[in-house]
């Protein structure tokens, strides 16, 4: 992890920087972020809806007693130096250095760290946004950091009784977090336990692509057919993978958009009904045969629901970062005009190019 430095004055009162704890998953996304933050290639997150309970634990960089110091209290980071080489005067940015004062706000929050390279671990203890401890530790004899958060929302009875009230929506909800993170971040194994099931609710393993992960986690076969995205109009770049689209799903929850800072998730909206909208667009113009699997299948255009990841990179000046409290901050364009034609082109290209090349190999070999 990079050192963690206080904000100038100039910058912490010029960015958003405050961070809504309202459930669970937010919990749970924060804290794996930080570990991503950190290099980790292996994170594991433990889960007790009814015991209040989360712990994350990684394998990253760690953390200097120094950078522990600091870690936790507002206004602290360790992105300094990329916000502070930022137009902080119209720019709106969140990082992750408070995300941990948050959550000691609601909870007794533990951290114990050893950074690469020291002889000594540490480990600090806050609640209230108060250190309560800190001091060397020993329970870590590897680099990483394990982060254990308990008692949560002890100080919000109602946000608490309605965590309780749904542990499965609860545990639900966190892994498709968690799963949405795994999608774009394929280097990195996954894994999420519920501690009072003892089930394993996700398991990802490194891979070079996030179709295996697609087939494991939504039993998507192996005979579907997947185009590797790669399209540039210069400033604009569209990376990932997409379905044929004379595939059909019924579902349109396998759809997937990112950003390019942080990997940002972009909620579903005009990306998501573009792409649905092409695949139905492709389906009339009837310039291929449906694929033999297929054949026998009533087809219309509300079935057509393509599986998608895709990542767009694009220039900071394209989008604002939007935040809830429902969920951490996604995109939303300023102007989704020439997003969306250049994605409308570059896909229809794509398509047609693939299913051209089938078809006249299929020619070809009768």
């Amino acid at each position: 992890m990079r050192n963690i430095k206080r904000l100038p004055e100039a910058i912490h009162s010029s960015v958003r920087s405050g961070v809504v704890i309202a459930d669970l998953t937010r919990i749970v996304e924060e804290l794996v972020f930080n570990s991503l933050d950190a290099g980790a290639t292996k994170v594991s997150i433990a889960v007790g809806v009814g015991s209040s309970y989360v712990k994350v634990v990684d394998n990253g960089s760690g953390i200097t007693r120094d950078g522990l110091v600091l870690l936790g209290e507002r206004h602290a980071t360790s992105k300094v130096d990329h916000l502070a080489a930022m137009d902080v005067d119209t720019e709106s940015f969140d990082f992750h250095g408070e995300a941990l004062c948050s959550i000691s706000d609601v909870s007794l929050l533990e951290i114990v760290t050893k950074a690469w390279g020291k002889p000594n671990g540490y480990r600090k203890i806050m609640k209230s946004s108060k250190c309560l401890f800190l001091g060397i530790s020993d329970d870590r004899q590897d680099t990483g950091t394990t982060v254990t958060v308990r008692d949560i929302f002890y100080n919000q009875p109602v946000r608490r009784k309605q965590m309780e009230s749904s542990p499965k929506k609860v545990l639900d909800s966190i892994k498709k977090s968690v799963l949405r993170i795994a999608l774009v971040h394929v280097n990195v194994c996954f894994k999420v336990m519920d501690v009072e099931s003892a089930d394993e609710l996700l398991h990802t393993v490194p891979s070079s692509s996030p179709l295996p992960i697609l087939s494991s986690n939504f039993g998507i076969e192996d005979s579907v057919s997947f185009y590797k995205v790669n399209l540039s109009d210069g400033e604009l770049k569209l990376s990932g993978y997409i379905s044929d689209p004379r595939e059909i799903f019924s579902l349109k929850a396998i759809q997937y958009a990112y950003a390019d800072i942080n990997s940002r998730f972009i909620c579903k909206g005009p990306i998501h009904k573009l792409v649905n909208n092409l695949a139905a667009k492709f389906d009339l113009s009837s310039c291929w045969q449906p694929a033999n699997s297929y054949q026998n299948k009533k087809r219309n255009k509300y079935d057509l629901s393509p599986t998608f990841i895709l990542n767009l990179h694009c220039p900071r000046s394209y989008y604002d970062i939007v935040a809830s409290e429902q969920s951490r901050t996604s995109v939303e364009f300023k102007d989704w005009g020439p997003v969306l034609a250049f994605i409308e082109i570059g896909i229809m290209r794509l398509w047609a190019e693939n299913i051209y090349h089938e078809n006249t190999l299929s020619v070809l070999i009768v």
